[in-house]
């Protein structure tokens, strides 16, 4: 999700400027951190390998429209409720961070992207920031995001955008996501019980969801199975040997759409 690669040069000397782009790169051991805050119009911050004192200090300087922030060793987020005005903010990479920031001082804030929060636990205060149009919550290559419920994100009534992977839910619910009606597209790894894709295409009918079916084709075959069913621990199976077997999954979850049909179609 990190679109690492695409940051401009980065300075490795803030006294060499008078002023600075608008899109600036950095890391935490650029000299000179403090002239941030003399120097504004820095609209776009990419940010690389900080610790918590570097991170509090380029906080506390500048207030981008978009922040990147890639390998923090930061414990303390509270620093981002410096960020009124930011509307895209992308973190990644975080081994130090137990829980997040209070997101009722992020005002402006429509993108967020959580990847690779190994710690982290609980998305409660997201719950506070209703305005967000977009999330993304993820583990990292080696790491698998563990949070013990989507509960918080209910509240999120203009979320369009919601993309999960690499992700375990501790009550293995995807019910919360049921009262985002202005959803447009769900991402999701297919790590959820059946009955919890089945009731979500239920309740959410106009959103996009790749898995809000009883089985997906692949692209590409594993051991030539070429179909993987919808639901955790269900298995790979091949389209012209296996018909029998794909009935029945059909079947299971047809029941249970009509299971919770009617609780979503009052």
């Amino acid at each position: 999700m990190f679109p690492i690669g695409e940051q401009p040069e980065f300075i490795k000397d803030l006294n060499q400027f008078e002023e600075v782009p608008s899109e600036i790169a950095i890391q935490g051991k650029t000299k000179n951190l403090e002239r941030l805050k003399d120097l504004s119009g820095i609209e776009k911050l990419w940010l690389f390998s900080v610790n918590q004192e570097e991170f509090d200090i380029i906080l506390q300087s500048v207030r981008p429209k978009t922040l990147y922030v890639y390998e923090m060793r930061v414990e303390d987020l509270s620093s981002l409720e410096l960020l009124s005005d930011t509307e895209t903010l992308y973190l990644c990479w975080n081994t130090k961070a137990t829980k997040l920031w209070d997101l009722n001082k992020n005002f402006h804030l429509k993108t967020l992207s959580l990847e690779d929060f190994k710690r982290l636990n609980s998305l409660d205060p997201l719950q506070h920031c209703p305005a967000l149009e977009e999330l993304h919550l993820s583990g990292g290559i080696w790491n698998t995001l563990n949070i013990d419920t989507l509960e918080p994100l209910k509240q999120l009534n203009a979320l369009k955008y919601l993309g999960l992977s690499n992700i375990r839910v501790k009550d293995e619910s995807l019910e919360p996501l049921s009262y985002l009606l202005n959803l447009e597209e769900l991402e999701v790894s297919n790590q959820f019980p059946t009955e919890e894709f089945a009731r979500l295409s239920v309740a959410l009918p106009d959103t996009k969801c790749d898995y809000f079916t009883p089985y997906v084709k692949l692209n590409d075959p594993i051991d030539g199975k070429d179909i993987m069913v919808i639901g955790k621990r269900k298995p790979f199976l091949n389209s012209s040997t296996d018909t029998k077997k794909l009935q029945k999954y059909e079947g299971v979850f047809k029941v249970f759409q009509e299971k919770h049909k009617e609780q979503y179609t009052k």
